[in-house]
């Protein structure tokens, strides 16, 4: 079964390093064989208000969408309100669609604040968070300037959360299509 999932990238700073972790991410999906690509908010923002035009590229791309992957990180304990405006300029193409959330922080928490934070945002949505979550810690050292990372261990905590994540993908995809019932 092929899967589409994009990676939300939760800014649209230049040169932030959750890109690089963004960027990793899809990367490792697209070796599984995971139809992806990194969403970046910049890209949908226009005067400061998100109009219906501009915005439906993004809402064809989660509504064909299995599941979604947010990659955002921690600014003062919170989230940035680039990744609100993205979650918040669509519904229906977000439910009963699983999500994975990975933090990324200057810090040693890796965002483990902001993950929670969004996590609880997106069942408001009707979106299904997944328990697995991959924590970026000191991401000023961890990924080399050309977005290589430096420590290994990434690969297989992405790979656990990947595969709880294409778990709820695979059974809530067939749910909205209809093959599960009572």
């Amino acid at each position: 079964m092929s899967l589409s999932i994009p990676v939300l990238l939760g800014t649209a700073r230049d040169g932030a390093s959750s890109d690089a972790a963004a960027a990793y991410v899809a990367k490792l999906l697209a070796v599984r064989g995971v139809e992806t690509q990194v969403i970046d908010p910049a890209d949908y923002h226009e005067k400061k208000t998100f109009e219906q035009e501009h915005v439906k590229p993004w809402a064809d791309i989660m509504k064909a969408a299995d599941a979604l992957i947010i990659v955002t990180p921690e600014y003062n304990h919170g989230y940035p309100g680039p990744l609100k405006e993205m979650l918040d300029t669509l519904y229906d193409e977000f439910a009963r669609k699983p999500v994975a959330v990975c933090g990324v922080s200057a810090g040693g928490l890796g965002g483990a604040r902001v993950v929670e934070q969004v996590k609880l945002v997106t069942i408001e949505l009707h979106m299904c968070p997944i328990r697995e979550s991959v924590y970026f810690s000191g991401c000023r050292t961890l990924f080399n300037a050309d977005g290589t990372i430096t420590d290994p261990s990434y690969d297989d905590r992405c790979g656990k959360m990947f595969e709880e994540l294409f778990w709820y993908t695979n059974a809530l995809k067939a749910g909205r299509e209809g093959k599960v019932g009572i």
